[in-house]
């Protein structure tokens, strides 16, 4: 999920099973749970020739969706390890901006900001939709600008695609105060 999601898909069984060595024997099993889950879709083919992408829009569940306690478990691993990635990523751009691995362009493109609002649950609701909303209108783009940077690949085009890959995070969450 984790190749098919930063990659953006489409990516074939075959080619996932490059990516990830470590999940060849049970792949197929996986992407046919992700596809019940609703989390990927299967563009095209079948068996090892299936072609898979993931699901437009955000992953998100809903505590009360998970009644199984199996998959309250898996639900709960996935949270801890989705946020470890986010750390790592975060952690990985630091160090290749300060290693100068990112034009200044990039680096100044950044965005790193913290609020902390006082809000009710309805209002963070609010925020939530639109955020998403914002973020999806980008997405479409992303999308777009992915299709260019596959055919400059194609046409080996020394001078690179014109967009990188941008990781997005957003978190919204009550803290406890002293106030």
């Amino acid at each position: 999920f984790e190749a098919l999601k930063v990659e953006g898909g489409p990516l074939s069984s075959a080619e996932l099973g490059r990516r990830v060595p470590a999940a060849r024997g049970g792949l197929q099993a996986h992407l046919r749970k992700l596809e019940e889950g609703e989390w990927v879709e299967r563009v095209s083919g079948g068996g090892r020739q299936s072609v898979w992408q993931t699901r437009g829009g955000p992953i998100s569940w809903s505590e009360s969706d998970v009644v199984d306690p199996d998959v309250a478990l898996a639900v709960e691993e996935l949270y801890w390890v989705s946020l470890q990635r986010r750390i790592n990523r975060i952690r990985r751009f630091d160090a290749e901006r300060q290693t100068g691995e990112w034009p200044e362009a990039w680096v100044e493109a950044t965005i790193g900001h913290d609020y902390s609002l006082w809000l009710t649950a309805v209002d963070l609701e609010d925020l939530e939709g639109e955020l998403v909303s914002t973020i999806e209108k980008y997405r479409l783009r992303a999308i777009a600008h992915q299709h260019e940077a596959r055919a400059t690949v194609r046409k080996r085009d020394l001078a690179g695609p014109p967009a990188e890959l941008v990781f997005v995070t957003v978190s919204a969450f009550p803290m406890k105060t002293s106030v």
